[in-house]
């Protein structure tokens, strides 16, 4: 099971990477970068199936055959499947968000400001089940249709902890994301950025370090034919490991560039990430957004750790903001002890990042990194009205996907409904993510039990939520 591809509605495609609970929960890493422990029957194919009735007269037991779902039935069932867990689906998240209008505003003025000055930085800070990886989620598809490639990651306290740089520098552009097609990773970028002299030219112009390792990559690519030797540079700049095949184009005497794994290489990173949002820029999208969810993981790092992470942190956030900001000095990012690099690429960047964290005793120090604006913290207390909306698109979906026909009951339930959940909210009785499973509970009993009448299950649903 481990290592095996499954099938996610909200999330997509993804690898089991660990099992749990006797296999009941899965860990799995999917396309986007992100990881997450969900049940096993969350999955496409790994449903509890009912058995079908057998016809008294087979002798044989025979299953009787069932026609098969319309595609539109079965994609308002899986998006119900998915809302049952308290998961908005990917390709819905946009339309399916409750509320969080300051924080869409702010999202959309980073990406404008990213694209119009160079770089924009926002952390968002909630409690589980706050809706932090929506938000993440909810970044990426803006940022994709406002044409920015998008790399997002999901840390991971023993796969991916925060003090690791290069490894989450790896994982970001291993998922990068291209707007209008399903390409992914960094291949794509460096094929386009190859076929253009011009923009070669102007690489070599703009970098302040020589040899550059993205400038050699891409001429690199440029000046073989080779698909493998093409793979491998373009690994090496992903893993920082150098094969054979590769060659050196380099003129004798010029050292080859190297790719810090470990040790002071923040710089290095950093200076890496905004040449990619360079390239991105000289090829006609609007920039680089570099998202990472789980940041909590950051508060479970030992003293050491936290320090190495913060300073990945600060020079990412550095590099995105460069002097439009005044709490971090560029040099309290230390140099790597065998090469200097700058913070920033140079020429026209369009860099924005945007991380998740949580309130904790060992939090990020981002006081000491960010203005207060640059923050969103989620308190999700909202209004019955955006409830209502919730409710409306839930019961269309759900009616769609059990092919019933909403009346006065469901009717009811919508309008009673989102007066109680918001009250809950308040109360701090209900997270997010339980009222997003409330509301299809709600019409799944409604659908279950035909005499159930609404009053009464509003009542049970005000005890609830007091």
């Amino acid at each position: 099971m481990i290592g095996e591809f499954v099938e996610h509605p909200q999330y997509g495609r993804g690898q089991v990477v660990a099992l749990f609970r006797n296999g009941t929960e899965w860990m799995v890493r999917f396309a986007s970068g992100l990881r997450f422990r969900r049940p096993r029957q969350e999955f496409n194919g790994h449903q509890e199936r009912a058995m079908s009735v057998i016809s008294s007269d087979n002798a044989l037991g025979a299953l009787s055959t069932v026609a098969p779902m319309p595609r539109t039935q079965m994609e308002a069932r899986q998006l119900i499947e998915a809302l049952r867990v308290g998961i908005a689906p990917a390709q819905h998240v946009r339309e399916l968000t409750i509320g969080l209008a300051a924080e869409r505003a702010s999202l959309g003025g980073g990406l404008n400001k990213a694209h119009q000055t160079g770089g924009a930085v926002r952390a968002v800070v909630g409690d589980y089940g706050f809706g932090k990886s929506h938000i993440v989620e909810l970044t990426a598809q803006e940022a994709l249709t406002r044409n920015f490639l998008v790399a997002a990651t999901s840390l991971d306290l023993l796969e991916l902890p925060a003090h690791r740089a290069f490894d989450i520098y790896s994982a970001l552009l291993r998922n990068l994301r291209y707007p209008n097609n399903d390409e992914r990773g960094l291949d794509p970028l460096l094929v386009a950025a190859s076929e253009h002299p011009r923009l070669r030219q102007q690489l070599q112009e703009l970098t302040p370090v020589s040899p550059d390792p993205l400038a050699l990559t891409v001429e690199a690519i440029s000046s073989t034919t080779s698909s493998r030797q093409r793979q491998t540079w373009m690994e090496w700049l992903i893993s920082g490991r150098k094969a054979k095949t590769m060659g050196n184009p380099l003129p004798r005497g010029v050292k080859f560039p190297t790719l810090y794994r470990s040790g002071n290489n923040d710089r290095q990173i950093a200076y890496l990430l905004t040449g990619l949002s360079v390239v991105a820029r000289l090829l006609g999208y609007s920039g680089l957004c570099l998202l990472i969810d789980e940041a909590e993981s950051y508060s479970l790092l030992r003293p050491k750790q936290r320090a190495q992470a913060d300073r990945f942190f600060s020079a990412v956030i550095y590099a995105a903001l460069r002097d439009t900001q005044a709490h971090i000095e560029a040099d309290s990012v230390p140099q790597h002890h065998f090469r200097d690099y700058p913070l920033t690429y140079g020429g026209k960047q369009s860099l924005f990042f945007l991380f998740t964290t949580t309130h904790s005793d060992n939090a990020m120090p981002l006081d000491d990194w960010l203005d207060d604006d640059q923050v969103l913290e989620l308190n999700p207390h909202h209004t019955p009205q955006e409830i209502g909306q919730f409710l409306q698109q839930v019961m269309g979906y759900h009616a769609q996907a059990y092919s019933y026909e909403a009346d006065e009951r469901q009717g009811q339930i919508r309008r009673g409904a989102a007066e109680h959940l918001a009250l809950g909210m308040r109360n701090n009785a209900l997270s997010i993510r339980e009222v997003v499973r409330l509301a299809v509970e709600l019409f799944d009993l409604l659908y279950q039990y035909p005499d159930y009448s609404a009053a009464a299950l509003l009542d049970e649903l005000r005890e609830q939520t007091r």
